[in-house]
């Protein structure tokens, strides 16, 4: 039996960045808010609220208080809403999130039609729409061209799509349109994060994908795992469970962006302990790394 971990697994430098501005805001005691989760990532947003860190859906009613913008940010509306309320804004946006927000609002002043390639019920889509105006959509890399045409069209994308996925929506766009500007706004991160994964996968009998059910770019490294060999994706290591591993020898884990260490761990050292195997991993270096070669 071999357990290997993917290179550049869990927590992503924007995740990081945001939860250590919420701990830092709440230390003088009072209640710091956030709109919706910081993270997508249940356990630790329960963890950040018995900290006094807590996320609330409506702002109407937050007033005079400190608020913690969430990495996948918020509408240009939602922000104007809490200044106006004489809240403390700390800004923990995402800055590759951020980036998208200027260029959007670069495409509108130019009079661009704008192409958003992502997810149009995610938060960070929701908060790049409101950089954006009439002309500017959200899609899928399963856009329907048909005889459209455009004179000029910018197109970016959701910070956690898949790259092939933007790709294959630029060949679609190319030869319907005059001018077409492509903005590769996918992070670096989870670019380095989605291959590591996958070259993982083309060895593993079995892929553990952990982190948060609702989360973009964990969903998406699961189903990229998916495509090449049988994957599971579980938020704990309560999820793990003996009957996943009948027949399989050679097992790959890799995380997403707002999976901490500790959850990597917990489940590594659950997987050797249904394997009969007394030593456990007390620090993320305990973990081996895949590496292509060992392949």
């Amino acid at each position: 039996m071999i357990i290997r971990l993917a290179q550049h697994s869990g927590y992503c430098f924007g995740v990081k960045r945001a939860i250590g501005l919420a701990l830092d805001a709440a230390q003088d005691g009072k209640t710091i808010y956030t709109l919706g989760p910081i993270i997508h990532n249940p356990q630790i947003v329960k963890s950040l609220e018995s900290k006094g860190i807590v996320a609330v859906e409506d702002i109407s009613g937050v007033r005079d208080s400190v608020v913690v913008i969430r990495s996948h940010g918020i509408t240009r509306q939602e922000l104007e809403t809490l200044q106006s309320n004489g809240n403390t804004i700390i800004d923990a946006t995402c800055p590759y999130v951020k980036r998208t927000h200027e260029i959007v609002s670069n495409l509108v002043a130019e009079s661009y039609p704008i192409m958003i390639l992502g997810d149009e019920q995610h938060p960070e889509i929701i908060a790049m729409l409101s950089y954006g105006n009439d002309d500017t959509t959200v899609v899928t890399k399963d856009l329907e061209i048909g005889e459209r045409r455009w004179q000029k069209l910018g197109l970016l994308s959701q910070t956690t799509q898949n790259e092939e996925n933007l790709k294959q929506l630029v060949q679609k766009l190319l030869t319907n349109t005059s001018e077409l500007r492509v903005f590769n706004t996918i992070c670096c991160a989870t670019n380095e994060r989605q291959d590591a994964t996958k070259e993982l996968a083309k060895c593993s009998d079995l892929m553990i994908v952990i982190g948060g059910k609702n989360s973009s770019n964990t969903k998406m490294l699961a189903k990229l795992c998916s495509c090449v060999t049988t994957c599971v994706h579980v938020e704990t290591a309560d999820e793990i469970h003996e009957y996943m591993f009948c027949g399989k020898s050679k097992i790959g884990l890799t995380a997403g962006a707002s999976t901490p260490d500790y959850m990597i761990i917990s489940v590594f050292n659950k997987i050797k302990e249904i394997y009969g195997e007394m030593s456990s991993a007390s620090k993320m270096e305990d973990i081996p790394l895949f590496k292509e070669e060992s392949c």
